[in-house]
């Protein structure tokens, strides 16, 4: 019987091939030089969504060849660096599994599950046998495997995590990669071999170390790393939190929502940051009377603004009357606005504010005189003084709530000892197993998918295509001075995914497959599949995810 050919369309040229030819085999049989080199082709994108070298092909697709220095080769080239780190902890320390915890600086923060820590010598161990195993160029394989069989195999294996996790999964499928030469299996895309991963750094973090890729763009290079102890600690508080509630991971969200208990876990989740408002107001009044002057900062779609709304809340009930002053109001004029490397206007850089007006204003406001606070009107863009006088009784709060407010540049005039720093982000990310998590920044990107579309009338296609400049602008303006701040406080909630995919999942779902950022829209849709949901009425008016969907007790 004759092999069927089918017609497809690979970097945009037509190539007829049998019927079930994976791109891989196309490249090995008539491109191999493709693979080879400092640049080979490492996944490919089929109708806009990304998929492995491993691929079948059926007839009529759209391929697009990714290689390795292509920025968006860079998660998963981050996922076989935690593979090739899995199977060698496994080789090394079969008893204790490594435990991916979360995102740390450019890393990922890993610990082995037992109660020593490990050693300088068995970091060294293990980055040694990490690179052995690259240097074999071992293949990695994936394979769909039914729910009922993956389920036995991750019991057989001892895997609670795992098989949490793919129990509640509503589908009859699951594709996993294979390592050659091992047993461990490991969840999400891989590259097509270990040879693949050209650059890493283990950098020992006691109790653990944090595993270090390349930078993205650059598969041969590592980033430098920079500490950051207090957001380390935050992070680690987080994750021994959820573990000590018993909901480290999606399945143990899932099982609370099975059984009818996320009325409970939202009370203790909201508890939780009340308690953080009630110990920050304190701090604020145990200020000097004399400047009492509140700075909350954080990236996108951290919950800033009811952040500093549920402090002052607090503030009243110590008898405190906080004052709010808008960093917005002190724009400079559209036209004077600095521009950024793209030619556009860079409304996110320190220049775009009237620093030295902000910082007279504030001088003049603690040290109890009037002042005629500005006002800008967005659609003109323009300011104006505002004919109404203002003026902070002694002791009252002020409370400055922006993205710059950590920055050292934007309140000069300010002694230290009159300042209390709040450095405000979703950092509750959450477990899929053992080696695989949904980063914090694919919570704020849910959170701000929501919100675009409820308030501001944005798809997600839109939201996801500003979302790069969004965070260019974080890791420009607001992270090199995250370390800055007295307070750290988590605005992210163990339940929220749960709640927000309601929401998030269909107008991920509207992303049409021609559309840049398919890819993305098609990976977000698969982590909130993990998950099932949760009734929002069940979410109480002052939480900080009504910001986001809605229903807020404050206004904005």
């Amino acid at each position: 019987m004759a092999t069927e050919m089918i017609a497809v369309e690979i970097d945009g040229r037509r190539v007829d091939i049998p019927s079930g030819l994976t791109v891989l085999q196309y490249l090995e049989q008539s491109h191999p030089t493709s693979l080879q080199g400092d640049n080979p082709v490492a996944l490919a994108s089929i109708n806009g969504r990304r998929t492995p070298l491993a691929e079948p092909l059926s007839g009529d697709e759209r391929v697009r060849l990714i290689r390795l220095r292509d920025p968006q080769a860079q998660s998963t080239i981050q996922r076989t660096v935690q593979y090739v780190a899995a199977v060698a902890a496994e080789q090394l320390f079969p008893e204790h599994p490594l435990y991916f915890h979360f995102s740390y600086d450019s890393g990922m923060y890993c610990e082995l599950e037992r109660p020593e820590p490990l050693t300088d010598e068995e970091i060294s161990r293990l980055d040694g046998r990490m690179r052995d195993l690259v240097a074999q160029d071992l293949r990695l394989t994936p394979q769909r495997f039914g729910l009922r069989a993956l389920l036995k195999i991750f019991r057989r294996r001892g895997d609670e995590r795992a098989w949490r996790a793919a129990k509640y999964l509503r589908r009859d499928t699951m594709m996993m990669y294979s390592m050659e030469g091992a047993q461990l299996m490991y969840y999400g895309r891989q590259l097509p071999s270990t040879g693949y991963v050209k650059a890493f750094r283990l950098v020992p973090e006691a109790p653990g170390f944090v595993l270090l890729t390349n930078e993205k763009g650059h598969p041969d290079t590592v980033p430098a790393f920079h500490r950051q102890p207090k957001l380390l600690e935050t992070l680690r508080e987080d994750a021994r939190w959820v573990e000590m509630i018993g909901v480290p991971d999606t399945g143990r969200l899932n099982e609370h929502i099975v059984e009818g208990r996320t009325d409970e876990l939202i009370q203790v989740a909201e508890a939780r940051h009340n308690q953080f408002f009630v110990e920050a107001a304190q701090r604020v009044a145990d200020l000097p009377e004399a400047g009492r002057l509140v700075l909350v900062a954080g990236p996108s779609s951290s919950g800033k603004t009811s952040s500093a709304k549920r402090l002052m809340v607090q503030l009243r009930v110590l008898g405190l009357k906080p004052f709010a002053l808008s960093l917005d109001n002190y724009f400079v004029d559209r036209e004077d606005t600095p521009r950024g490397e793209d030619g556009d206007f860079d409304f996110e850089a320190l220049g775009a504010l009237k620093i030295d007006l902000f910082n007279r204003h504030l001088e003049e406001l603690m040290a109890g005189r009037e002042v005629h606070l500005p006002e800008f009107d967005f659609r003109s863009g323009t300011g104006r003084e505002s004919a109404i006088v203002t003026r902070l009784e002694p002791g009252q709060p002020l409370i400055v709530e922006g993205i710059h407010a950590l920055n050292p540049a934007l309140t000069p005039a300010i002694p230290q000892a009159d300042k209390l720093q709040i450095y405000v982000s979703a950092l509750c990310h959450l477990n899929i197993d053992s080696h695989s998590y949904i980063k914090t920044t694919h919570s704020r990107l849910f959170r701000r998918i929501v919100r675009d579309a409820k308030y501001r009338g944005y798809t997600a296609s839109q939201t996801l295509a500003r979302w790069p400049k969004v965070r260019h602008g974080e890791e420009t303006h607001i992270f090199p001075f995250q370390n800055n701040a007295d307070l750290f406080f988590n605005s992210g909630l163990t339940y929220e995914l749960a709640v927000l995919k309601l929401w998030a999942e269909p107008r991920l779902a509207a992303v049409e497959p021609d559309d840049p950022y398919y890819w993305l829209a098609r990976t977000l849709i698969e982590q909130l599949s993990l998950l099932l949901p949760i009734d929002a009425s069940q979410v109480p008016p002052t939480s900080i995810l009504r910001e986001f969907i809605g229903g807020s007790s404050f206004s904005y």
